[in-house]
């Protein structure tokens, strides 16, 4: 008998109890913040993969990898630094890969996989965001889906504390993580128009985008539910669905071509 989405949750939050490291309390506490989250995710790709080769990129802290392989999905995960949670991956049993999305060449066939996840990272993105959805677009296969989420550049908190002159993010703090957790915080966050520009210029067609919050706001801010209500494109974050409709290569690669070709 197959177990229910809420008996995965249960195992992984108790795994998740035993966080006597700084790391383990950092992978306990985003649990508890992006649990709903998750659940959401799983009914994602349910709905856009049927079956495959999947692949999630920028894994760690592998919770949604653990719930994807406990749901019977074929999931390699990809991750900067997989040694820092090596003892939950190996005991859970999970395919990650160790590689820098940002640097390095996914070391995968062309066409590869059927659907690739691509969830909360491209916010952390430093380097260059075209060059890594252009080897994205080289593993998946000609119709194959993207699913990609990130927050969005013009939530309700974010115009506001514009507006207040407060800024985003902390840039610190957030170059700060690379040393307390093993990679790097929010770079920026992109507006979802610019989301899709991106998506349109590196061989993707959009065939799906959400605006959506996870958590309602409290506090001063409960007042500004009802406009995220009204005005989806305050929400926190954003959804989009993309499909691989042609493969373009990059401009390391074509200029490779070109100067083979002299």
């Amino acid at each position: 008998m197959e177990m229910s989405i809420e008996t995965h949750f249960n195992d992984l939050e108790k795994q998740l109890d035993v966080n006597s490291t700084k790391l383990e309390k950092w992978s306990s506490n985003y649990f508890i913040t992006h649990k709903k989250r998750y659940l959401e995710d799983i009914k994602l790709i349910n709905k856009y993969f049927n079956t495959g080769q999947l692949l999630e990129l920028g894994s760690a802290p592998y919770h949604l990898t653990f719930l994807m392989k406990r749901t019977n999905m074929n999931v390699i995960g990809v991750d900067i630094s997989p040694e820092r949670f090596q003892k939950f991956i190996t005991y859970n049993d999970l395919n990650i890969i160790k590689c820098d999305i940002e640097k390095d060449k996914l070391p995968f066939q062309d066409n590869e996989f059927d659907c690739i996840i691509f969830n909360e990272i491209f916010e952390h993105l430093r380097i260059n965001p075209i060059e890594t959805l252009l080897e994205i677009n080289r593993v998946l296969k000609i119709d194959g889906i993207l699913i990609l989420t990130t927050p969005n550049l013009y939530s309700i908190r974010n115009v506001i504390n514009f507006v207040l002159g407060k800024g985003f993010d902390n840039p610190y703090k957030e170059f700060q993580k690379i040393n307390e957790i093993g990679h790097m915080g929010h770079v920026r966050e992109y507006s979802s128009n610019q989301v899709q520009e991106f998506l349109k210029n590196t061989g993707f067609k959009s065939i799906h985008k959400k605006m959506k919050s996870h958590q309602p706001l409290t506090g001063m801010w409960r007042i500004f539910n009802i406009v995220r209500e009204i005005l989806p494109q305050f929400h926190s974050y954003q959804i989009q669905i993309a499909k691989k409709n042609y493969t373009l290569l990059s401009d390391i690669e074509q200029n490779s071509i070109v100067n083979k070709s002299k």
